[in-house]
């Protein structure tokens, strides 16, 4: 019981200070309207994931574009190392069991792929 309300905790941290800077103001409605129901959070959060992954795919294409033939490589290499950091991380989430633990290795996946996409458009012009 101490984890989950941990985990909760940790949730409810993450999603009030990254929801206003990363996240598209839909989220924010979606969840306050979700009623806590794990059906509901699941679909705000893989509403919120499309978003943030058109973003990333945006702004990786805007960089690479920019960029030397050289330079374009090791952003790929650099891109799927990210992704494969991502998807263990986020699954060490999952892998606690139980409805909470779904939500926070998808709220996990969402998280980390809108602080990619900020980055990846904080790099462009460099």
């Amino acid at each position: 019981m101490k984890r989950i309300l941990l985990l909760m905790a940790g949730l409810a941290c993450s999603f009030s200070a990254y929801a206003s800077e990363l996240y598209t103001g839909r989220y924010s409605a979606c969840m306050d309207q979700s009623g806590g129901v794990t059906v509901n959070m699941m679909n705000c959060i893989g509403e919120e994931i499309r978003a943030q992954d058109a973003r990333l795919n945006g702004a990786y294409q805007t960089l690479r574009s920019g960029l030397t033939a050289e330079r374009r490589q090791e952003l790929l290499a650099a891109q799927r190392l990210w992704i494969e950091y991502r998807d263990a991380n986020c699954q060490f989430y999952a892998t606690a069991g139980g409805s909470l633990a779904m939500i926070a290795a998808n709220e996990c996946v969402l998280r980390e792929t809108a602080e990619r996409a900020k980055e990846l458009e904080n790099l462009q012009g460099w």
